[in-house]
């Protein structure tokens, strides 16, 4: 059997570039408690939608970058985002029968645990626990998932990303 060629590989560290680029911008403290984690979508997306190619290690290697990029102990995003990962890749079969509106509940509740995930390991890290429970960022994300799997699925198809 012959292999595949990859096809349009660059499209997925373009959208991490965008994703990053979304983290670091800055934005009023009022809606920084409402921020979607724009990383963590397209990791859902990338690993949903091509799992033969972006699995646990990639989702690794991006958390080490975030961890880089937000200042956090290095390896905390890199564990969470490979948990994701694993759980997206355990349910993928799953999740790609579901319609947008149930893909994105279960999307609010992976990204919640990662963020409980995040918060429990910088209470570890950190020595004290700050009681900085916001759930709102899985929320947004939830709210935004159709739309980054629409424009996701649409850029694949345009760009014959295999």
């Amino acid at each position: 059997m012959k292999q595949k060629p990859p096809h349009g590989l660059w499209l997925i560290a373009v959208s991490f570039f965008i994703a990053f680029s979304l983290a670091a911008l800055p934005i009023p403290g009022q809606f920084q408690l409402a921020r979607p984690d724009f990383v963590g979508l397209f990791l859902i997306f990338w690993c949903l939608v091509l799992p033969e190619r972006f699995g646990i290690t990639m989702a690794f290697i991006v958390g080490i970058l975030y961890d880089t990029l937000i200042g956090t102990q290095l390896g905390t995003y890199g564990l969470v985002f490979s948990s994701v990962a694993y759980l997206v890749l355990l349910l993928n079969f799953r999740l790609r029968m579901y319609p947008l509106g149930q893909q994105a509940m279960v999307v609010f509740l992976i990204l919640g645990i990662s963020h409980v995930l995040v918060q429990w390991l910088k209470d570890w890290f950190v020595g004290g626990i700050t009681g900085e429970m916001q759930i709102w960022p899985a929320l947004v994300s939830a709210l935004i998932w159709p739309w980054i799997y629409g424009i996701g699925r649409n850029l694949m198809q345009y760009f014959r990303v295999q």
